[in-house]
């Protein structure tokens, strides 16, 4: 550093100066030196500073005596020797005051010596603390200021420059040479709770020869929630829209039984009726009521829990719709809306049962029928019945089926279908048969034999064909929904088909159809040729039938439901 050191006061610098110009004129004749010296910190100890010329029998000495034991420096004939490493951040000069004595005439003259230290970058800057907590909420806008962190550095920097390290850049700084911390982007509390900042700090070079020094300092932000979700109904399906998350929620179902008063809570589906503050880092408390669909008072709904009981039955069959509302507590303009849909059903006593406790079938290739593996040709029917609708054959519209823990095969209407090729084996597996309308269910036991190659009946177009019949006792199908009719008779039997008949025409002497095609049965009967036509016994899933008096002069024709079995005597 050249000139005087700040440090040095305006008058002190005067007087200093007024000493060495008056030195200069006498020095000359004694001793004389340079008035002001640069010297450099972190010397290495007994290096000389500055020597000094003398006139022969001239001596040197610290003034005054004795000599200061502050003094960092030492007389060595006529050098001043550092004594000691100097620190520019300790002391940045020092003034030497020294008495020049001649020896022959006893004349003393003073000498000063102006050693001021040159500052080199031997500190590097400093953070104190090294490391700050600070929290934040995920509200705050971009811009927003988390706070200023500067360091410091004893070597006195004119500039100190900032680097942040942050995660996923969420913070940033406001200039390289200003450590105010800004956030940068969008906060999310349900995405980053913590985010661990380093804030490095380095400082310059004073002298070409000078390191380069750094500190580093930990900033931890602790981001809150902020109330920007409403309440979510449970269970929900995250979805993120354009960076805003929603929980959509599917509603809620439930069942009561007609005249009956279900106690307790009612039981819904997918679960119990509640929901959660959307923000969970705040999970204020939700209070629920209805908006509509309670206006006969049948339902009550606890505020506190989000539970629905009953308050009395009601004598009305179907659905009733209740619109509930879920509100923060405090903020209760945070809310959300849901559907609870109650359906009123007839009590059911008996659950679903099936005709038998083990099936057998017989599976050739995929997309055909599995057939009945007592009877080849004859397609294998799985049914259940249910007693409650006796009037209907024990045949329940609500039950479906289902293969358990398999979806090689498919059952449609009964009849089960081989979906993909699968290697020759006997496969166990477990039908079961499901009410919808209250979950009661049935199961059975059922084995497949695979033997691809074989030929068996495939699945219909259409499971419906409509038959009629004409006066004379013909009977043509409808040729939109299939071009097979089958005509079945006793193995003893002979059959006839009038050439008027639609399509294709297949004899078999099997007591029962395969596939839902309609059939023509005609009662006993002499035919032309002396042959019988008797009754089938079994009509498949959604067929009709047709019979004829022996006359063929009246036609009468009958739907049957799936399943059904007909007795004829």
């Amino acid at each position: 550093m050249d000139g005087i050191h700040p440090l040095l006061t305006v008058s002190k610098t005067f007087s200093l100066l007024l000493l060495i110009l008056l030195q200069t004129s006498t020095e000359a004749q004694m001793c004389s030196a340079n008035a002001l010296v640069n010297f450099p910190e972190n010397n290495a100890v007994n290096a000389v500073v500055e020597t000094i010329i003398t006139q022969p029998g001239v001596t040197l000495e610290f003034s005054p005596p004795p000599a200061n034991p502050d003094n960092p420096f030492i007389l060595d004939g006529n050098n001043l020797v550092a004594a000691t490493a100097l620190d520019f951040e300790s002391a940045n000069f020092y003034e030497v005051e020294i008495t020049c004595t001649e020896t022959a005439t006893a004349s003393k003259l003073p000498l000063i010596i102006i050693v001021l230290v040159t500052n080199k970058n031997d500190n590097p800057p400093t953070f104190d603390p090294t490391s700050y907590q600070v929290n934040l909420n995920e509200m705050d806008p971009v811009g927003t200021s988390v706070g200023s962190y500067p360091a410091k550095d004893l070597d006195q920097h004119p500039q100190l420059f900032y680097t942040l390290t942050s995660p996923s850049n969420e913070f940033t700084l406001r200039s390289p040479t200003v450590p105010d911390i800004l956030v940068n982007t969008r906060l999310d509390y349900d995405k980053v709770k913590n985010v661990e900042l380093i804030l490095t700090a380095s400082d310059a070079k004073l002298t070409p020869e000078d390191e380069l020094f750094t500190a580093t300092a930990t900033i931890m932000v602790t981001i809150l929630d902020g109330d920007n979700r409403p309440p979510w109904f449970q269970p929900c399906t995250p979805l993120e829209i354009g960076g805003n998350v929603i929980c959509q929620s599917p509603g809620y179902t439930g069942r009561v039984v007609l005249n009956e008063q279900e106690t307790g809570v009612l039981p819904l589906e997918p679960g119990p009726l509640y929901a959660i503050d959307g923000d969970s880092g705040i999970k204020e408390a939700i209070t629920y009521s209805f908006l509509s669909g309670n206006e006969d008072g049948l339902f009550e709904i606890n505020p506190n829990t989000g539970n629905i009981t009953m308050l009395r039955a009601t004598d009305v069959l179907g659905t009733i719709s209740l619109s509930v509302l879920a509100a923060q507590a405090i903020n209760s303009y945070q809310f959300a809306t849901t559907t609870v849909t109650i359906s009123v059903q007839v009590k059911s006593l008996h659950p679903p049962v099936f005709q038998e406790p083990l099936y057998e079938g017989l599976a050739t290739s995929t997309g055909t029928m599995v057939m009945d593996l007592m009877n080849k040709d004859q397609p294998l029917r799985i049914l259940a019945t249910d007693e409650d609708y006796a009037a209907t054959g024990g045949l329940n519209p609500y039950i479906t089926y289902s293969i358990s823990g398999s979806s090689d095969f498919l059952l449609i209407n009964g009849y089960l279908f081989m979906t993909k090729d699968l290697p020759e084996d006997t496969l166990t597996l477990q039908v079961v048969a499901t009410d919808t309308t209250n979950d009661e269910s049935a199961t059975s036991q059922l084995s497949v034999e695979v033997k691809p190659g074989l030929t068996t009946t495939k699945l219909p177009l259409s499971t419906t064909n409509f038959m009629t019949t004409t006066p004379n006792g013909e009977s043509t199908t409808d040729s939109r929904t299939t071009n097979n009719i089958v005509s079945i008779t006793t193995p003893t039997e002979k059959s006839t088909t009038d050439s008027k008949i639609t399509g294709n025409t297949v004899s078999t002497t099997d007591p029962s159809m395969s596939t839902d095609s309609s059939i023509s049965t005609t009662k006993a009967s002499t035919t032309g040729e002396g042959s019988i036509s008797t009754m089938v016994p079994t009509v498949p899933t959604g067929g009709s039938s047709s019979t004829t008096d022996p006359n063929g002069e009246r036609s009468t024709t009958s739907s049957q439901p799936a399943g059904s079995r007909l007795r004829w005597s």
